[in-house]
């Protein structure tokens, strides 16, 4: 099956050391926009002002980082004017969710774009989104989601936090009952703080660890399924929503749309971008995902990454997603419910 072939290119990648970075020349440095597909204070803006930081020393003949948030409808937005808007010279990048790369296959509303033309320079993290409920709701596990109804706070259609709870209740037939339109993860979290919800269904795991930590150690939330192809080794006792199909068409529909999980923060320019300069984008992105001081900077921000992909195996994955069975894509894409 065509998403276990890329689940086997994902997990035996390994980063191969670029060429020695090149110390920025001020006369040749140049201009790159980072885009950046969410509001500023959630998780993608800090991995993308995390790359912002250090990225541009990797970049041949070095360049400044220039970060620009532009957010809406789940990065649907953003990918949209890097499609058809953004120069293709290589001064334009943006940050995202993997989801961009299969919000228009599955025929998400706005997506105009084939996200097999981009340039794919890489992805910082594999993610693995969870959905939660607050301590002191009924729905403390994931066969309680079969039971009970958990109100839970979304941002746009196209957002994981909207999308993967749907797909949940239109295959499985969960009782989510999600309440879209707020901002991003940090409004979200502000809504599940407040009362006005009693979970999230999508939350980047990752995203928790670097804003809500004081959540995870003093049992605030309840982690109830892993939307991803795999547990994260932090989470070897919250079911995957794979594990919860009830026969392998269920499960098969359910990894096609969670592979996209596997590209969790991916970083890419617009189609026809010169061989020559997509190539030094990829090069200083595998050279920034393996320095030892951008590793540090991460650390130190409780930062995850977590099977970081370069842009060759990132383009492999969403050429084959965009392969798949026609048949399951449809019934990926009536399961997403995002059109």
């Amino acid at each position: 099956m065509i998403i276990r072939i890329t689940v086997a290119l994902v997990a035996g990648l390994a980063f191969v050391p670029a060429a020695q970075a090149q110390t920025p020349d001020p006369a040749r440095s140049k201009d790159i926009r980072l885009l950046i597909s969410h509001p500023p204070g959630g998780g993608y803006d800090t991995y993308a002002r995390l790359l912002a930081r250090h990225i541009g020393k990797q970049i041949p003949g070095g360049a400044n980082i220039i970060s620009q948030n532009m957010p809406g409808a789940a990065g649907v937005v953003m990918t949209n004017y890097i499609a058809s808007q953004a120069p293709k010279d290589g001064s334009v990048i943006g940050l995202g969710p993997g989801s961009l790369a299969t919000a228009a296959l599955f025929n998400s509303t706005g997506a105009r774009y084939d996200a097999r033309s981009f340039t794919w320079v890489g992805s910082m993290n594999s993610e693995v989104g969870v959905a939660v409920s607050w301590k002191t709701s009924p729905v403390k596990t994931a066969q309680d989601l079969f039971t009970h109804e958990l109100i839970v706070a979304g941002a746009g259609k196209t957002d994981n936090s909207v999308v993967f709870p749907s797909a949940l209740n239109r295959i499985l037939g969960t009782r989510f009952k999600v309440i879209p339109g707020y901002g991003g993860s940090s409004e979200t979290a502000l809504a599940l703080e407040r009362g006005e919800v009693a979970g999230i269904g999508g939350w980047n795991y990752s995203s928790i660890v670097a804003t809500r930590p004081d959540w995870l150690k003093n049992g605030s939330i309840n982690l109830l399924v892993q939307f991803a192809l795999a547990r994260h080794p932090d989470l070897p006792n919250t079911p995957t929503a794979i594990e919860l199909g009830r026969n392998e068409q269920e499960r098969e529909v359910l990894r096609l749309v969670f592979a996209q999980s596997s590209m969790g923060r991916v970083v890419f320019g617009p189609p026809g971008v010169p061989a020559d300069t997509a190539k030094g984008l990829k090069d200083a992105f595998r050279a920034t995902i393996s320095d030892a001081e951008f590793l540090a900077d991460a650390r130190n921000a409780r930062i995850e990454i977590n099977q970081p992909m370069d842009g060759d195996a990132v383009s492999r994955l969403v050429n084959d997603l965009h392969g798949a069975d026609a048949a399951q894509i449809r019934r990926a894409a009536e399961a997403s419910g995002a059109g």
